[in-house]
């Protein structure tokens, strides 16, 4: 039998954005280069080989792939609470959800994000859940 990891994390990030036009495109690579890339099942074998040389470029990795990012940017320009990005998925053979954790910690705290608040749940079938807020 497997051993999943589930996870959901969410990271508030405020930007001054008054006459700044935030390209979402744009937008998600400068996020991807802070939290990491994804990797797909059905990824190239090239990328999962760099995943796996490289996996401080990626996003936490299961062996049927990686965690999911996704981006939402306020439209309301005016708000500072400007971006929110989900962190979810779930992890095939990861067992720890305390590397999860760690790994949350470093890009929320190591990283120059004007960070509102965060928080992250991940939940292992074997090793039991763990939750963290900024």
């Amino acid at each position: 039998m497997s051993n999943w990891t589930h996870v959901a994390g969410i990271v508030r990030i405020d930007l001054l954005r008054l006459g700044v036009h935030v390209d979402d495109k744009e937008c998600f690579d400068w996020l991807s280069s802070i939290f990491g890339k994804e990797v797909r099942f059905n990824s190239s074998s090239s990328l999962w080989d760099e995943a796996y040389e490289h996996p401080e470029r990626f996003l936490p990795l299961g062996s049927e792939g990686s965690l999911t990012m996704s981006v939402w940017i306020n439209p309301d320009k005016s708000s500072v609470a400007a971006i929110t990005v989900s962190i979810f998925g779930d992890l095939r053979d990861h067992d720890s959800p305390d590397e999860i954790i760690e790994w949350f910690k470093d890009k929320c705290q190591n990283n120059n994000l004007a960070i509102r608040n965060a928080v992250i749940v991940a939940e292992n079938s074997y090793n039991g859940g763990r939750v963290w807020n900024y």
